[in-house]
């Protein structure tokens, strides 16, 4: 576990210190302004299950998100990426029983289709392509990561010259 706190309190409003239960790192993985999204296995006991999600994973003890990120990438896809530049971060106190504070890097990590023919996935049930607008009109996406796929999709907009 994370030795990180969150002074910002629980969802009851008490002012209690919260561990970070786990700590992500996530790729947004763009090619041609669309981005690669896992369909996650549709299986009992993992979060979000049969959802799209980013390619990516926790962090390991005593790894940085950017060594992480490039290790969860051979993992899962084979890729060796050319760039892997930090985006954002957030985290989310998720509903679960109990609570668990996650806190989430995100990468961004330019694609080819040459590179994503050449992938090899190894989790997940399946990958594909999306505009930010489609990827929105998904019934069972994972809502963070859909806002850092909005966030960096509308960068421009939301936050002036990037």
């Amino acid at each position: 576990m994370a030795s990180q706190r969150n002074p910002d309190g629980d969802r009851d409003g008490s002012t209690a210190e919260r561990p970070v239960g786990r700590w992500c790192a996530a790729a947004l993985l763009v090619c041609g302004g669309r981005y690669l999204m896992q369909l996650r296995d549709d299986k009992k006991g993992i979060l979000l299950p049969d959802h799209w999600a980013l390619f990516g994973g926790s962090l390991d003890p005593g790894e940085d998100a950017a060594a992480a990120m490039r290790r969860e990438l051979v993992e899962e896809l084979e890729l060796r990426a050319r760039e892997v530049s930090p985006f954002t971060e957030m985290t989310v106190v998720l509903p679960l029983d109990p609570p668990r504070l996650d806190r989430m890097s995100f990468f961004v990590v330019p694609v080819d289709k040459g590179e994503i023919a050449a992938m090899v996935q190894h989790e997940g049930a399946d990958k594909r392509l999306f505009t930010p607008a489609a990827l929105a009109r998904e019934p069972r996406v994972a809502p963070w990561d859909l806002a850092a796929v909005l966030m960096h999709a509308r960068g421009a907009a939301l936050f002036g010259g990037r």
